[in-house]
């Protein structure tokens, strides 16, 4: 027998033991019949099998260590070719605490590894396919040759995340590598259905090296691989493989394959399309092996996965009260000011908490619509980026889901928050599952990755300043909605919201110290407006105007406490919670009230929506007997709803009376004619009365 190690010449790609990649593909296909078999025999809930895609461990073996995978589930010869951990699979199927993917929280099949650098895989096809774009960003920037390879399947690649991807790497020529594993099923929707015409042409049209390869032969996929792998180290990226396969078994263990395909063709496929059976015959045909060799690899690898899985199955199951374990990961950082103080508004704080997150970390970047243009984006809050640190604000194309990818995905290279712009928070709902997965990954690979990164949008209604003293802001449909119940939904995602100038630097310094993702809603009305008066033109509300003063340098207010503030003399009489703009107009009526009847009012100033401050709201409620709930949302289901229901479930005997809810009506936000606009949002009028009401003798 002779060894056969063939390389590409000149490429500087490893040598490939073809044997040993043989045994790979064979370790994948019995691992997947055993894992098949077993859920069969219900030892566990599901299954979804890899038959017929095992030369994928071909394109692995053509990478380096140090490259990045981003896997989906048939890639179960990826992580056996990139880890030699054969453990891992069973214990994720078996759903044990040891599963290095997600100790036992993920479906099988799923896979992740830091340390071996995977990304974590999702259940929505292709939903970290954004994610590998920011990769590709983040190491293009390292500059250190290393690759991203992400895989995906022909259903994959019809989705708006493979797209983004696409769009992200030709944009911006990044070292990655895309895949699409074809193998003509969807499911059980045939391709057809999937994308019109050529796809690999479709991505040559984009720039990106793009070639067609039968993934049915691991050699010469390997052999195609590697000259791919050179242009894209050295700086030639991106490239796009069409890899043409065939899918041997159901699309999983919930599907019946001849519900669908027809016994013939299922026959035909098992035929012409195993890789497995392709790969040993050129084996034998090389005289590398013979025949007997060739069972005897099989013999041997189906006694190893038996020995595996009876270590597995005295492996421990997870607790039922590790559910609630690490769902999100809270910054503690408290740093308070020790520069000297100067009035600004909050544009200008934001401005200047970005520069001090730039001058600690110079990786640091905000990526968004417009944001690199010397006026700082349409709000011009890079605007001092743009000019004092050139590189650190970069505009971006036209595309929410393409932003949050970069920042998110740079953000899990490295460990550290960047910062995507979007530049009103009703345009995000294109990246809402971007958004919604990278709040996920923490809880989903118990604490093996997580996602931190910084997403600033501006919110709620226009104007310069609170409704009472500035009226309409005419910002109309698509640049008014509050945007708060859309995050505070999301488990493993923290919402912030500040309502004065000192909390919105304070608190963005502190979110770019987060490991889990932060939502910065950025009140449009609030970026140049001044301390709140009592009445309009009058005199300024004293108990505020120290949070207009803003200090010099680096501090960071705590995220997940709230503010509470007393306005008036004496013992408060009713606690108002709020936040963002509604804070300004409580603080209005809060005055007025006090000049009226010569009582305080407490407000609890939220600034962190989610996870809120229970604490503060019980305390102050208990203190006062009495509680209304302001929000800037329409009066539908909303987060202000909920703290009203927190309220009336968890504080109930403590009120005097009902705790009065105030909010926009329940209409779309928002009119752009000034009259319906300023009947559409509650006022201080509104809250004045909800105070009276409350507290009427």
């Amino acid at each position: 027998m002779t060894n056969v190690t063939p390389t590409v010449a000149g490429t500087g790609a490893r040598t490939l033991d073809p044997i040993q990649l043989y045994r790979t593909m064979v370790m994948a296909r019995t691992m997947n019949d055993v894992l098949k078999a077993r859920k069969t025999q219900g030892k566990f809930p599901f299954y979804i099998g890899c038959a017929g895609h095992e030369s994928i461990a071909a394109v692995v073996a053509a990478l380096e260590d140090r490259d990045y995978l981003s896997f989906y589930y048939r890639d179960l010869a990826g992580w056996l070719q990139r880890t030699g951990d054969i453990h891992g699979p069973l214990r994720a199927a078996y759903a044990r605490v040891t599963d290095p993917s997600g100790s036992g929280r993920n479906m099988p099949s799923h896979y992740s590894s830091p340390s071996h650098r995977i990304l974590p895989t999702c259940s929505e096809v292709a939903g970290q396919a954004p994610f590998a774009g920011g990769f590709g960003w983040a190491l293009k920037r390292r500059d250190q040759g290393e690759i991203i390879a992400f895989i995906t399947g022909d259903g994959g690649a019809a989705t708006n995340d493979f797209n983004v991807l696409l769009r992200q790497a030709t944009v911006h020529k990044l070292p990655v590598l895309m895949v699409v594993c074809d193998n003509h099923w969807a499911i059980t929707t045939e391709r057809q259905a999937q994308w019109a015409g050529n796809l690999a042409a479709q991505a040559r049209a984009m720039d990106a090296t793009s070639v067609e390869i039968d993934g049915t032969d691991a050699m010469a996929l390997y052999e195609a691989m590697v000259p791919l792998v050179r242009r894209l180290r050295q700086g030639e990226g991106p490239a796009f493989v069409h890899l043409h396969l065939g899918l041997l078994d159901a699309h999983s263990s919930s599907t019946d394959i001849y519900r669908y395909r027809t016994r013939e063709e299922v026959t035909e496929t098992a035929r012409t399309k195993d890789p497995v059976t392709k790969m040993g015959r050129w084996l034998v045909e090389r005289g590398t092996l013979r025949e007997g060799d060739l069972q005897r690899i099989k013999d041997e690898v189906r006694e190893e996965i038996d020995r595996a899985e009876e270590q597995v199955l005295g492996e421990p199951e997870p607790a039922p009260e590790r559910v609630t374990e690490g769902v999100i990961a809270i910054p503690s950082t408290h740093l308070p000011p020790s520069g000297p103080t100067s009035r600004k508004l909050m544009i200008e704080a934001i401005n200047d908490g970005l520069v001090e997150i730039v001058k600690r970390d110079p990786g640091f970047f905000v990526f968004g619509q417009d944001v690199g243009s010397s006026i700082g984006g349409v709000f011009n809050a890079t605007a001092r980026l743009a000019k004092e640190y050139p590189g650190t604000a970069i505009s971006s194309a036209l595309n929410e889901q393409f932003i949050v990818g970069i920042a998110a995905g740079c953000g899990m290279a490295d460990g550290k928050a960047r910062c995507g712009e979007i530049q009103f928070v009703d345009y995000h709902q294109s990246a809402t599952q971007t958004i919604r997965l990278g709040a996920r990954f923490y809880y989903q690979t118990h604490g093996a990755w997580n996602c931190p990164v910084v997403l600033r949008m501006k919110s709620g209604s226009g104007g310069g300043g609170p409704i009472s003293d500035s009226g309409s802001g005419g910002g109309a449909f698509g640049h008014s909605n509050a945007g708060e119940v859309w995050f505070t939904s999301i488990p493993g995602a923290i919402t912030v919201c500040p309502a004065t100038p000192y909390d919105a630097k304070g608190l963005l310094i502190a979110s770019s110290l987060s490991q889990s993702p932060v939502i910065f809603l950025e009140r449009g009305r609030l970026y140049r407006a001044d301390v709140p008066h009592v009445r309009k033109n009058g005199e300024p509300i004293a108990e505020l105007a120290a949070l207009w003063n803003v200090p010099d340098g680096y501090y960071a207010e705590e995220i997940g406490k709230a503010r509470r503030l007393t306005i008036g003399a004496g013992a408060p009489v009713a606690t108002v919670i709020s936040w963002g703009t509604m804070l300004l107009e409580s603080a209005i009526a809060a005055a007025r009230f006090a000049q009226a009847t010569g009582k305080a009012v407490e407000l609890v100033d939220l600034r962190t929506l989610m996870p809120f401050d229970e604490e503060a709201i019980t305390a102050a409620v208990r203190a006062t007997n009495r509680a209304i709930v302001v929000t800037e949302e329409a009066d539908f289901t909303s987060f202000g709803r909920h703290i009203h229901s927190w309220i009336t479930e968890h504080l109930y005997w403590d009120l005097d009376n009902p705790a009065l809810y105030i909010s926009a009506v329940a209409a779309p936000a928002a009119p752009y004619d000034a009259p319906e606009e300023q009947a559409f949002y509650p006022t201080a009028d509104d809250i004045l009365r909800g105070l009276e009401r409350l507290t009427v003798e």
